[in-house]
């Protein structure tokens, strides 16, 4: 092959490689400027009038002796009346002191939960709801924890005022507790808070659906009941988040529901968490895409088209990794247009990394820490690359080692 057809060849494959990512880039530059405009425009509303709905609390908890004490202890001091709302641990197979610590608390209820073959979050929170149904519970809707969380106080009424004013499905804001503990922490802060709030944010705003991020979720009673939950993977809550989507039910992202959790302080205690989280995309990812737009068709709604893209949008350390490359390629052909189109998509990318230092206004410590966003960025790509694909990988879910924050 001439050297002239190489040179075709690599203007045709760096072409292709920019355009692949220039749609997704894009996505994600128009989900934060809608961010930001909605972050301007926020206003405190007034609460809804009348009786708060009746709530149950589910937390699905696996030997979290270190942790239930402190959520339970959140959930006490909760800005909410107290006869509106009841507490559930669900012991889901443990072996050490967690049902003794949640009895300890007399105003929550220990359901123990035995079950060495469905084993795992899902399985858990399918038994309590159904618990609830046999034990005739009345309420109006459902709020999940995660057993390792700390909730404010006004989380229970800010996802109540949103079910008030008409969302089936609520997803509040899970955030970092442990922000700056150690650049892993900094560094996790900054992608949850890209992912569970300014993109969040910015497709509610465009009249999007919002994720489920697993912790801090509401669901009306009358959804669980038309769509059970059937979500039993190692992302559960991304799950039936898609299953949502696909059958017209919007998920309303609700800002001011903070609920925040400790996040692993050392890269090591990372890999089961991170190896769990980037498992929500994995092969059936097409399937699942193909599905959507079927549904977008079906309903007439652009709701599953949205989640399509975002459901196709690649991680952001994969982003940022391939537009490198992009922009290295086009620096070393020399190539104006493909430089332009890199510099875009690069443009698009710092401007979402960006949104969410100019929303949350961390301090300077935080900054210190971006030194290790190289190492941070190699790891992520690491282990969607890799880690994932494991032969040896557990299907099961594994508690994240971490530190206790006693906040």
């Amino acid at each position: 092959m001439s050297s002239v057809a190489w040179v075709e060849l690599a203007h045709g494959a760096l072409l292709a490689l920019e355009l692949a990512l220039a749609i997704p880039a894009l996505y994600l530059a128009v989900v934060t400027v809608a961010a930001l405009w909605a972050s301007q425009r926020a206003k405190k509303t007034a609460e809804p009038g009348g009786a708060w709905p009746r709530l149950v609390v589910l937390i699905p908890a696996h030997n979290e002796e270190e942790l239930i004490g402190r959520l339970l202890t959140s959930l006490a001091q909760l800005d909410y009346p107290r006869d509106r709302y009841m507490v559930y641990v669900v012991a889901d197979n443990c072996d050490d002191s967690t049902v003794e610590i949640a009895t300890s608390f007399a105003w929550a209820q220990t359901l123990k939960r035995e079950d060495a073959e469905r084993r795992g979050k899902g399985y858990a929170l399918e038994w309590a709801l159904a618990w609830l149904k046999s034990h005739a519970v009345a309420y109006d809707a459902c709020v999940m924890f995660d057993a390792d969380s700390l909730v404010d106080a006004g989380c229970l009424k800010a996802l109540a005022t949103a079910y008030l004013r008409g969302a089936d499905a609520v997803q509040g804001q899970y955030v970092v507790l442990n922000v700056f503990d150690t650049p892993s922490t900094s560094l996790r802060w900054l992608a949850l808070t890209l992912m569970n709030h300014v993109r969040q944010l910015g497709r509610s705003t465009l009249g999007a659906s919002s994720s489920l991020a697993g912790n801090g979720m509401l669901f009306s009673a009358a959804l669980l009941e038309r769509r059970p939950w059937r979500a039993f993977g190692l992302t559960e809550d991304y799950q039936y988040y898609l299953d949502l989507v696909e059958h017209g039910v919007s998920v309303r992202y609700a800002a001011d529901a903070l609920v925040k959790a400790d996040m692993p302080t050392t890269f090591a205690q990372m890999r089961t968490q991170d190896v769990r989280w980037e498992s929500a995309a994995e092969a059936s990812a097409p399937v699942v895409a193909l599905r959507l737009l079927r549904a977008a068709a079906r309903l007439r709604s652009a709701i599953p088209l949205e989640a399509t893209i975002e459901l196709l949008t690649p991680p952001l350390s994969l982003l940022i990794g391939a537009a490198s490359v992009a922009l290295a390629g086009a620096l070393l052909l020399g190539w104006l247009p493909a430089l332009v189109l890199a510099l875009v998509v690069w443009g698009c990318a710092l401007l979402y990394i960006s949104s969410a230092l100019l929303l949350e206004r961390p301090p300077a410590r935080f900054y210190r820490h971006l030194a290790y966003a190289p190492i941070f960025l190699c790891w992520k790509v690491w282990v969607k690359l890799v880690a994932v694909r494991l032969p040896h990988r557990s299907r099961e879910w594994v508690r994240t080692s971490r530190a206790v924050s006693p906040r």
